[in-house]
């Protein structure tokens, strides 16, 4: 079996069958993933037009379950560098990165280009930016480049690489001034007009609004909402675009312990509200609420680490598991536990 699939690759690279590289092109030979996929990616940088187009068109076509264990374990730098550079499935992509030998070189080759879902799996991967800060330089050149990408590149240049200082500072927005009365009444009865409510989507009760019209409210009119917003109408606005509308929901209202504990746990806040918890000193001392914050992934790391020794042995064990939180959080949880365990 081994010689007729030696065979099958040789009479492939020779040129000498023009249909047996097409059938190759396509991914239809009788060769398994590790044999198949470097042969395709060969051919998808041929000289020849037509076999490279077949080859490309099958290597993008290629499902997760057949080429992920491939990229994951045996694929060599060559074909890493082809699917970082060609392919558009998401899930391969995250394979690559999340790999804990890829070439560095090619984390820099995707970051050019991850949406922005990618965008966290690649900046979570502390190690490799440690060795090559260049996939920082990459993600900012990145057309997609999301708020909170940018705001964790701010952090590693300021924490993680205290010596680069080649970034200049993040411009913040000018604060926005809430709505007087008589504007915001106008303004939520021209929503009301403007946008009716979809099908069966749920009205909020204190503003008579969808939470899809609460959105598309101007930042002005959702600030004034945030002040003495009720649970329902909270736990919305903390989710909010705009940093300055969240933390007045955070802020200015009595919330309750689950909520703090629940935005804790929330990947889909701004880190800023997270900063906020850990300013609160009520709100730190309870331990569900620090924990929360240590396992977030989008807690400014400076935060975590310093609340990774609050941690009991269980959960500093746990989070020397978790491959979800950064690196140096997971290395810091595990010395913790040895000493604790001793």
């Amino acid at each position: 079996m081994a010689d007729s699939q030696a065979s099958l690759l040789e009479q492939v690279r020779s040129g000498a069958n023009r249909n047996l590289q097409a059938l190759a092109a396509s991914g239809l030979l009788p060769l398994p993933p590790e044999e198949m996929i470097p042969l395709q990616v060969e051919l998808a940088r041929g000289r020849d037009p037509e076999l490279a187009q077949r080859a490309a068109d099958a290597l993008n076509g290629l499902e997760l379950r057949i080429a992920g264990p491939y990229l994951e374990r045996q694929a060599p730098e060559p074909v890493l560098s082809y699917f970082a550079a060609a392919s558009s499935h998401a899930g391969l992509i995250e394979v690559i990165v999340r790999r804990r030998d890829v070439p560095r070189r090619v984390l820099v080759e995707l970051g050019r280009r991850v949406p922005p879902d990618l965008q966290e799996v690649l900046i979570l991967r502390q190690d490799a930016i440690l060795e090559e800060p260049a996939i920082l330089k990459a993600l900012e050149s990145n057309p997609q480049l999301s708020s909170y990408t940018q705001r964790r590149i701010a952090e590693y240049r300021q924490h993680l690489l205290p010596r680069d200082r080649t970034a200049a500072a993040p411009v913040l927005p000018p604060p926005v001034q809430e709505m007087d009365e008589a504007d915001f009444a106008t303004t939520v009865a021209a929503m009301k007009r403007a946008v009716p409510v979809d099908g069966p989507e749920e009205i909020e009760t204190q503003t008579g609004l969808s939470e899809g019209q609460i959105r598309m409210l101007p930042v002005p009119a959702r600030l004034k909402l945030s002040r003495g917003a009720g649970r329902v109408l909270r736990a919305i606005l903390m989710r909010d675009s705009s940093v300055q509308v969240a933390l007045s929901a955070l802020l200015n209202n009595s919330v309750t312990e689950q909520e703090v504990e629940q935005t804790a746990n929330s990947r889909a806040v701004a880190e800023e509200l997270l900063e906020a918890i850990s300013k609160k000193r009520e709100w730190i001392a309870r331990y569900n609420v620090a924990k929360a914050l240590v396992k977030n992934p989008r807690t400014p790391l400076p935060i975590a680490l310093r609340l990774v020794s609050r941690m009991a042995v269980r959960d500093l064990r746990d989070l020397g598991r978790d491959k979800n939180v950064p690196d140096a959080v997971r290395s810091s949880a595990l010395r913790l536990y040895r000493i604790k365990q001793q």
